[in-house]
């Protein structure tokens, strides 16, 4: 009869000291804690994260603002080389080519109606620019237009008054490797 007082009014036995330092303990982990610990993990990861950012972004910073400007000066040009004395002395050497430079004219322009071009790319206004100056380098007459959209520019080379000359300029820019087609352009 004691066991079932016991057990209605909820009274757990009594242990001795003895008794209860013997037993094994478990800490049991619910899911809430692991989600609660996941979560602490994670915003320390995340602030720990955002603070090292910053601090190197800091960093760089201050390291661009101490490096100098490098400059390229261009080198003075020297005394001719005398000429020799004697015919023996003279040696033959072969020239290189001349570079020849193609007309300066403006880097951006319209085409002009009805005129044909060799069309070298649509890109970007940035690697039009480039690709237009490497062609001038190359002799050939280059300049970016405005493309088909905003954000395209069509680089060209042109205009041609003639087949033969068209020929020699796409010849040479398929020396160089450059995909190219040739285009009329209509008034618009």
């Amino acid at each position: 009869m004691l066991v079932m007082q016991r057990i209605f009014a909820l009274d757990e036995p009594t242990m001795s000291l003895e008794s209860h330092s013997e037993e094994d303990f478990e800490i049991v982990v619910g899911r809430r804690q692991v989600a609660g610990l996941t979560f602490l993990a994670l915003v320390v990861l995340a602030v720990c994260s955002g603070g090292s950012y910053l601090a190197g972004k800091a960093i760089s910073a201050r390291n661009d603002r101490d490096q100098p400007e490098i400059r390229i000066e261009q080198p003075a040009a020297s005394a001719p080389a005398p000429l020799p004395t004697t015919v023996m002395e003279a040696s033959i050497v072969p020239l290189p080519a001349p570079v020849q430079v193609a007309a300066e004219g403006p880097l951006f322009a319209d085409p002009v109606p009805q005129a044909i071009y060799i069309q070298v790319g649509a890109v970007e206004k940035g690697v039009a620019l480039i690709l237009a100056e490497g062609l001038r380098k190359h002799a050939l007459d280059s300049f970016v237009a405005p493309g088909a959209t905003t954000k395209t520019f069509r680089v060209l080379i042109g205009p041609f008054p003639d087949a033969e000359t068209y020929q020699k300029a796409r010849n040479r820019v398929s020396e160089i490797g450059l995909d190219n087609f040739a285009r009329r352009y209509q008034a618009q």
